[in-house]
């Protein structure tokens, strides 16, 4: 099969107007990875997931398993699968990218059954991309098998450190290294610490094992005497850092040292700013321990929020949990970086946040927001003229954008933006049918919901699919 084939039948397998009958064509008589696009649909016919959960395939029940597009209780089917090796892709879950895009979640009964299924790994494997109940978290962290239990730990996302704190006695060292890493903290004697330390081979790793040890006895002192930069700078995020050597760390000779200080919690406002630390738009903090132990807590989380510091308010910017005042009052930041923050990591962000902060992200993630329900529709016909071809792209979100507008962008000299245009069911027929035969559009040709039967037969046919 060509290259190009290949391409328009994956696009075509996507396609949200692609009769029942197409996708099974493609589910029955195609090969390889194309054939898991059908899945990965916004919709999968009951059919073709009928069809699929009984293939004598594994890998075409591998493929409804993980689809993304597949609900939960279609995945479910396969669940009690003879072969383990797909009870562990249901285990698993749909791997689906971006902070607000998430799987439709297995049934809580089938969760709790794969976490009893005698085969390890597909308990191993339970809730890596797709969410599944505490209740059954609790079950894998008690799991006889390390290999569980270390698996959960990692995948557990806002374990409460409560669950975590006690396999720090694991008697498997890989769990309570995990234990260890989920909780923030570095477990080991006060020699074999500064052992970790003096072995290290990144500043990164010196940092981290200086912010999470137990301060505990003349272990604080001894990792200052080390002399080292990324030491000093752990050191100072370390809440469990005497206050003596807060002191001496505020004054430190580091910049990165001092703006770690001035991070501190427990600091107040006019001692956090007799510190000289500086910070800017493009600098990036990785929020310490604490931080991610306090996203619950609403006086902290209040305190950081209104702090003068920035970096104390784009540590409140991780959190989900901010009242509609806090959320409000950081929207209107100065700094970008607490509002992208926000818009990244809070359920209520505004719309127009989301579409401001787009429009200014020069990252890669700028478009996760778009799946939000609240992200403006109306009015974004204003940006057609845009310089910018993201935001030009964003047209095609508009109810109220013309078909001839539609068509205008359909031959824009951005690829994406062309793509985009090509997907949109007012993009006239005769127009979609010249992307398909464009090597940049193609693919989005295929998936153009106005594509007619007769084009999608002709794709079945170059793909060699009866």
């Amino acid at each position: 099969m060509k290259r190009a084939d290949l391409i328009r039948l994956d696009g075509l397998a996507r396609n949200p107007a692609a009769p029942e009958s197409v996708l099974l064509r493609i589910l029955t008589g195609a090969e390889g990875p194309v054939r898991g696009s059908v899945f990965e649909r916004d919709e999968v016919p009951a059919a073709v997931c009928d069809v699929a959960a009984l293939h004598p395939d594994r890998e075409v029940r591998g493929y409804l398993a993980v689809g993304a597009g597949a609900t939960g209780a279609q995945r479910a089917r396969l669940a009690a699968d003879p072969d383990p090796w797909v009870r562990r892709q249901v285990a698993a879950g749909p791997e689906v990218h971006g902070r607000w895009r998430q799987a439709d979640p297995l049934p809580d009964e089938v969760c709790a059954a794969l976490a009893r299924d005698e085969d390890r790994r597909v308990r191993a494997r339970l809730g890596m991309f797709a969410p599944v109940p505490d209740e059954v978290w609790a079950l894998l962290l008690a799991d006889p098998e390390a290999e569980v239990r270390e698996s959960a730990l990692y995948h557990w996302r806002g374990a409460p450190v409560a669950a975590v704190l006690p396999l720090l006695d694991d008697p498997d060292p890989a769990v309570r290294r995990a234990a260890a890493h989920v909780a923030g903290v570095v477990v080991g004697s006060p020699a074999e610490i500064l052992e970790q330390v003096a072995a290290a081979e990144s500043g990164w790793q010196r940092r981290e094992t200086a912010a999470g040890a137990v301060l505990g006895g003349e272990l604080a002192d001894r990792l200052y005497a080390t002399g080292d930069e990324d030491v000093r700078e752990g050191l100072a995020f370390n809440t469990g850092l005497p206050d003596r050597l807060v002191a001496v760390l505020a004054s430190d000779a580091s910049p990165a040292v001092r703006l770690a200080v001035s991070l501190r919690p427990e600091l107040t406002e006019a001692r956090r700013a007799a510190i000289d630390w500086s910070l800017g738009s493009e600098d990036r903090i990785h929020p310490p321990a604490w931080v991610r132990r306090s996203l619950t807590d609403p006086v902290l989380m209040r305190a950081c929020a209104e702090s003068a510091h920035p970096g104390m308010r784009r540590f409140a910017a991780y959190s989900p949990h901010l009242p509609g005042d806090l959320v409000a009052r950081l929207a209107a930041d100065e700094d970008f970086v607490v509002r992208l923050l926000l818009c990244e990591n809070h359920p209520a962000a505004p719309g127009d946040l989301l579409l401001r902060t787009l429009l200014a992200s020069p990252f890669i993630t700028r478009f996760d927001q778009l799946v939000r329900p609240q992200f403006p529709r109306a009015g974004l016909t204003r940006f057609a003229a845009s310089e910018d071809p993201g935001a030009r792209l964003l047209v095609a979100r508009d109810p109220d954008a013309p078909g001839a507008l539609i068509e205008r962008l359909s031959h824009d000299p951005s690829p994406g933006v062309r793509g985009v245009m090509a997907r949109d069911a007012r993009l006239p027929v005769d127009r979609l049918l010249e992307l398909l035969h464009e090597p940049e559009t193609m693919g989005a040709a295929a998936e153009g919901p106005a594509l007619p039967l007769t084009a999608m037969e002709s794709i079945l046919a170059a793909a060699g699919i009866p």
